[in-house]
């Protein structure tokens, strides 16, 4: 797989546990079991980005201004993981990836400023935690 497959396919998988509020373990390995074509280090990458995509869900959500599955994993991936706008940019035009960010998404991630987010936000906790 390309590393824009895998992000398309991450964004797969958070998509079904949150329509279907699945744990996460089980729509991986579900995930994994409908596509043979994946191999284990492919299915160790989805992982990891689908669990650091839940584990950064506040700050992710709130550089790119939305919660989707979509929004998480180029928050993780762009921010946290220090792809930028421009790298994830590269994967334009992959057949299997995701479709090309939008301009916003673009300017979101080349302008990633969290000092003046919330608490929680900075956290990356819940905000039924934060103080």
């Amino acid at each position: 797989m390309t590393p824009a497959a895998r992000l398309s396919a991450a964004m797969e998988v958070l998509a079904e546990i949150e329509a279907r509020r699945r744990p996460v373990a089980e729509a991986l390995k579900d995930w994994g079991n409908a596509h043979r074509f994946a191999g284990s280090k492919d299915r160790a990458a989805i992982g990891n980005l689908v669990y650091d995509a839940l584990r950064w869900r506040a700050s992710s959500a709130w550089i790119m201004g939305a919660d989707t599955p979509r929004a998480l994993v180029l928050g993780t991936v762009g921010h946290r993981w220090k792809l930028g706008a421009d790298g994830l940019a590269a994967y334009a035009g992959d057949p299997h990836g995701p479709e090309p960010l939008t301009d916003d998404e673009l300017a979101r991630l080349a302008n990633v400023d969290l000092a003046s987010a919330p608490p929680q936000v900075r956290a990356d906790i819940p905000d039924w935690i934060a103080p």
